[in-house]
């Protein structure tokens, strides 16, 4: 029962000579496997067997077994066969186990927030509370709720598994979809009494990341917003528990794209227009097809992603600021600064030119040029553009100079 005695239990007797039986062949249909956990108030794992067949058991040797069961979440069919044993009496964690596993069918639906189906292969070995266990996963199909079209996802990994309660630890994850690849490490472990579950526990990079592909695998759009090369560090903590994986999901990182290009020509326009007007070159249509960089801060929590110094920069003109973005409504809510080379009188031309030269000195970057405080509101399709507080961000000096 939750939090009672363990189920295995050491002891200084050798059973061998206790018991010195040798079983030819065991076998248990509709059975079940019991995990504890670390924490001993939490009720055990349970995990049904659909067919388990066990050869040559006894105290002295290893017993060769083949077992057919049901993994709860992720749900999917563990078909497994190797060697157990022999018994370690004293200290049963210290048992040896080593064999192969196919994991087939598992559909990640059951973990609210993410599409596809799982497969994987691998082999383990080493005693049973430290379990090296090496492989690999495919999800032909793999999704977010948030995202568009799936994507084909492989991973190859290495882990410490504990047998006896289940916690995980994770080496390294090599994760690849479309060009891009990130590598994770961490644990799945319980926490503490008071959550329910196990939390995870990731840490994960990219130096050679494609924008194009995240934002493929997080928003439902019919082409990216944009191309270019990405960098990305960021942790990731996700508590067990019913409610949708990405508002349980909390990260916290940075991130920076350099070369970025937009896929809108009516976007790019404007990209090419706000470095035209930094440079005070208005007219010069010679200036486009213009590289932007932007990187930035970002922590996410309950849907919502908040980016602190977040800056997007275009020869002559750079943006700084601050804000929060709902994942599902996509809200937006920023204050910053908008940081030009020229003066906001160069700006333009004409007669808006000659009036603007009277606003100039109230919108003189300590740098020269221009510090425009600006707020952006709005959705992601319906964005507002206005004149934000006066010291909505820190001034930086703007690109070009």
């Amino acid at each position: 029962m939750p939090g009672g005695e363990p189920l295995i239990h050491k002891t200084d007797q050798d059973l061998a000579k206790k018991y010195p039986v040798l079983i030819g062949e065991v076998r248990a249909d509709d059975a079940s496997i019991q995990v504890l956990r670390a924490q001993s108030d939490k009720p055990p794992r349970e995990f049904p067997i659909h067919h388990l067949d066990l050869h040559n058991v006894s105290f002295d040797r290893s017993a060769q077994f083949h077992a057919i069961l049901t993994n709860a979440i992720p749900k999917g069919e563990i078909d497994s066969t190797g060697e157990f044993g022999p018994w370690e009496a004293e200290e049963p964690s210290d048992t040896p186990a080593n064999g192969h596993y196919t994991f087939q069918n598992a559909d990640l639906g059951t973990l609210k927030g993410l599409r596809g189906i799982l497969s994987s292969k691998g082999q383990f070995s080493g005693p049973l509370d430290y379990l090296a266990v090496e492989g690999y996963t495919d999800t032909p199909d793999f999704g977010l709720r948030t995202g568009g079209k799936p994507v084909a996802l492989h991973t190859d990994f290495s882990a410490l598994v504990n047998g006896t309660n289940g916690d995980v630890v994770l080496n390294k994850v090599t994760a690849k979809f479309l060009h891009t690849t990130l590598v994770v490490n961490g644990k799945i472990v319980d926490v503490s009494k008071e959550i329910k579950g196990r939390t995870i526990f990731l840490n994960a990079s990219s130096n050679n990341a494609h924008i194009e592909d995240l934002l493929r695998l997080a928003v439902n759009s019919e082409e990216p917003l944009m191309t270019g090369s990405a960098n990305l560090k960021t942790t990731i903590d996700i508590p067990e528990g019913a409610d949708d994986m990405l508002d349980r999901m909390k990260l916290a990182g940075q991130f920076g794209v350099g070369n970025a290009q937009f896929t809108s020509a009516t976007v790019q326009e404007k990209v090419d227009t706000l470095s035209r007007k930094g440079q005070g070159k208005p007219t010069d249509t010679d200036i486009n097809e213009v590289a932007s960089d932007l990187r930035g801060n970002f922590r996410v929590a309950k849907g919502v992603v908040t980016f602190s110094d977040l800056s997007f920069a275009v020869q002559g003109a750079s943006v700084h600021l601050d804000g929060t973005y709902n994942i599902d409504s996509t809200a937006m809510d920023f204050q910053g600064d908008l940081l030009m080379q020229a003066k906001l009188s160069q700006t333009t031309t004409g007669a808006k030119s000659f009036f603007l030269k009277a606003a100039d000195p109230f919108f003189k970057g300590k740098n020269g040029g221009s510090d425009v405080p600006i707020k952006i509101g709005g959705t992601k399709d319906h964005p507002t553009f206005g004149l934000g507080k006066r010291g909505g961000n820190k001034q930086v000096e703007a690109p070009g100079k």
